[in-house]
């Protein structure tokens, strides 16, 4: 299949839905839990059936009941609840949608983002509408960035230190954190689900840098690119101390269906991950979502104690 298709001002692709992290030196069992270093793990939940069997995509919380994603997964959801954590479980709320779908709303046409709505409230922590603007983002040859998000790991097939890394199936979706390198792309194309989508964005390149040890960016054995079940999962960077939301994932362009291939850096070789750079749609994003109150900080509090949240554990 045709990789990239690069202009000066336009990156094209021919992409896969990234609807978890999959790690270059690790294997499935690592960065499960919260990495301590201040990223908003809690506040990414996963897009799920009642049960939490099954997965369609993640999920952003931005406080309020309101959640961030990538528009190809509202578009097209068949599992109406978000958790969090795997203990709670939280429906989607269906009367929350703009006449075209029956969940969600578009953040702006031709974006790969979407704002869904809960029916109750969880007491996830969000990420609150501040952390959403910001134009410093560090692209730097030494800069990182944490993707949190739940998905596929590697398949068994695939041993850590190949350079090839094949996708596993659904049992091997966990919520897991890893790092990259961010590049600001300028605009991005592609069409997914029969939709196109052009949008200012953000990449992440699986391949070799100059600086780093062959096949990786050289930023040890949590460097990590996006796969199956990544999408609407967030992209974030620590800024002078205070962690941003800076890009949200919507899709892994590759050489090869369901393949990590860790192959040469930039747009002409290696695979790339593609965000969304939220900042640029910080004032469409937030226009969706209401400011936070002292009545609907009331209401959330008196929810948690009558314990409105739907629990169930696997």
């Amino acid at each position: 299949m045709t990789k990239l298709l690069i202009s000066s001002i336009l990156l094209y692709l021919l992409a896969y839905p990234a609807q978890a992290v999959i790690l270059l030196g690790q294997d499935n069992n690592a960065n499960q839990t919260d990495p301590g270093t201040g990223v908003p793990w809690d506040a990414v939940g996963k897009v799920t059936n009642s049960d939490g069997s099954g997965i369609q995509g993640s999920a952003i919380y931005l406080g309020e009941g309101f959640l961030l994603t990538a528009n190809h997964v509202a578009m097209n959801l068949t599992y109406s609840f978000i958790t969090f954590d795997e203990a709670n479980y939280f429906s989607i709320d269906p009367n929350f949608n703009d006449g075209t779908r029956t969940y969600g709303k578009q953040v702006a046409t031709g974006v790969d983002m979407a704002v869904i709505k809960l029916i109750s409230t969880p007491t996830t922590p969000p990420v609150a509408a501040s952390l959403l603007t910001t134009n410093t983002e560090s692209f730097g040859a030494t800069d990182s960035a944490t993707l949190v998000g739940w998905g596929v790991g590697r398949d068994p097939s695939s041993p850590v230190g190949s350079g090839s890394i094949t996708w596993g199936g659904v049992e091997t979706s966990e919520k897991r954190w890893g790092v990259n390198a961010p590049r600001a792309s300028g605009p991005v194309g592609y069409t997914l689900a029969g939709i196109d989508y052009t949008f200012e964005g953000l990449v992440t390149y699986d391949g070799s840098s100059t600086t780093g040890p062959s096949n990786t960016r050289g930023l040890g054995p949590n460097e990590a690119s996006v796969t199956l079940y990544d999408s609407g999962s967030g992209l974030f960077q620590d800024i002078g101390g205070t962690w941003y939301l800076i890009g949200l994932t919507d899709a892994a362009g590759s050489v090869a269906p369901n393949i990590s291939t860790y192959g040469s850096d930039g747009p002409g070789g290696g695979d790339s991950n593609i965000y969304g750079r939220v900042s640029t749609y910080e004032t469409q994003i937030t226009a969706l979502v209401p400011e936070p109150s002292t009545v609907s900080l009331l209401a959330l509090t008196a929810a948690a104690l009558a314990g409105v949240a739907f629990r169930r554990r696997r």
